[in-house]
C-alpha cells in the first residue's frame, strides 16, 4: 500500500466581471477494491451560495455549485489523501481470446458483465468509424490473448504519437489525432478506448493522477503535473485491468483514480457555465506527493 496527498488548485480569472456560473466538480477520489479515501476537503472562493454533492450514474462523486454575485476570479482547490494498493496482474497470454471476451459479455451471464456492458459502446469522445476499426484490428487478430493484443495496442499509441500539448483541444476528433499523430493524456486514453469499443469490448476513461516524483532509479512519468488520463479494460474473471497508454505501462499503485466514465465528458475535474467575464485565463496545478 502507497499512501499520497494530493492537492489540485484550478484558478480562473475573468477580464470582467462574471455575475452568474454554474459548475460541476468531479474533485474526489474514489474508494476502490484497491483505493482508499482517508480525507478529503474541497475550498472554493468566493463561496458558493449553493452546493450539492451526490454519486453519478457511474458511482463517481459529483459536486454541483452556484456563484451569485459578481466576481472576476475563481479558486477552486482540492486537497485529498489516498491509499493505493497495487494490483494483481494477470499474465497477458493466459487471458482468453478476445472474440471469447466479446461473446461472454454479450450473454450478460453476470452482474459483473452486465455493468460493464454500457462501456462497450461509441461516446461522444469516442466515435467508431473505419480508421479507428482498421488502427485497432492490427494488433486485434484472430484468436490473440485479449490483454496481449491491448497491451501491443497500449504499446503502438506509445510509439506512433507524440506528446504535444499544442497540437490539440478537448474537442478534437478521434480521427483527427489519428491523422496528426499527436495529442495529450486524454486524446490517447480516447483512441484507446475507440479502438477497445470497436472491437465490441468493455473499456472505460478514467482520471486521475500521477505521482510527481518517482522513485529512485526510474524515469518520471509523463502528465504528472496535471491531471492525467488512462483507460481500464473489462476482462471476465479478472475485473477491471488498467492501461497507459500515455506511458506504455499497466498502472500498479502509482496512478491515483479520481473518476471513471464513457469518456472526458463524463468525469471533467471542473466543468460549467458562466454569465458574462469576458476572456478568461486558466491555470491548473496538480501536486502527488507520498505521505
Amino acid at each position: 500500500m502507497t499512501a499520497y496527498h494530493v492537492r489540485h488548485l484550478t484558478e480562473y480569472r475573468y477580464t470582467s466581471p462574471v455575475p452568474l456560473s454554474h459548475h460541476l466538480l468531479h474533485l474526489e477520489p474514489r474508494s476502490t477494491e484497491r483505493q482508499r479515501l482517508h480525507a478529503h476537503a474541497l475550498s472554493i472562493t468566493p463561496l458558493p451560495g449553493w452546493r450539492d454533492r451526490r454519486l453519478d450514474v457511474f458511482g463517481n462523486v459529483a459536486q454541483a455549485v452556484s456563484l451569485a454575485g459578481e466576481h472576476d476570479r475563481l479558486v477552486i482547490e482540492a486537497r485529498s489523501t489516498v491509499a493505493v494498493d497495487a494490483p494483481v496482474l494477470p499474465e497477458p497470454a493466459a487471458t482468453p481470446a478476445w472474440e471469447e471476451v466479446v461473446a461472454i459479455a454479450g450473454t450478460g451471464a453476470s452482474s459483473e458483465a452486465l455493468d460493464a456492458a454500457k462501456f462497450a459502446f461509441a461516446s461522444p469522445f469516442t466515435p467508431s468509424g473505419d480508421a479507428v476499426e482498421a488502427f485497432a484490428r492490427k494488433s486485434f487478430t484472430p484468436g490473440r490473448p485479449v490483454l496481449e493484443a491491448a497491451l501491443e495496442l497500449n504499446r503502438r499509441i506509445f510509439e506512433e504519437f507524440s506528446f504535444d500539448a499544442t497540437a490539440t483541444t478537448i474537442a478534437t476528433p478521434v480521427d483527427d489525432v489519428l491523422r496528426l499523430r499527436r495529442g495529450v493524456c486524454q486524446d490517447f486514453a480516447h483512441l484507446l478506448v475507440a479502438s477497445l469499443r470497436v472491437m465490441r469490448l468493455a473499456s472505460r476513461y478514467v482520471s486521475g493522477y500521477l505521482l510527481n516524483e518517482p522513485a529512485p532509479g526510474q524515469e518520471r512519468l509523463v502528465g504528472a503535473d496535471a491531471s492525467h488520463a488512462w483507460v481500464a479494460l473489462w476482462l471476465p474473471e479478472f475485473g477491471w485491468i488498467d492501461l497507459d497508454p500515455t506511458n506504455n505501462l499497466m498502472p500498479t499503485d502509482a496512478h491515483v483514480t479520481l473518476a471513471w466514465g464513457r469518456d472526458y465528458g463524463d468525469v471533467s475535474p471542473v466543468a460549467g457555465v458562466i454569465y458574462g467575464g469576458g476572456a478568461h485565463d486558466l491555470h491548473v496545478s496538480v501536486d502527488v506527493t507520498p505521505v
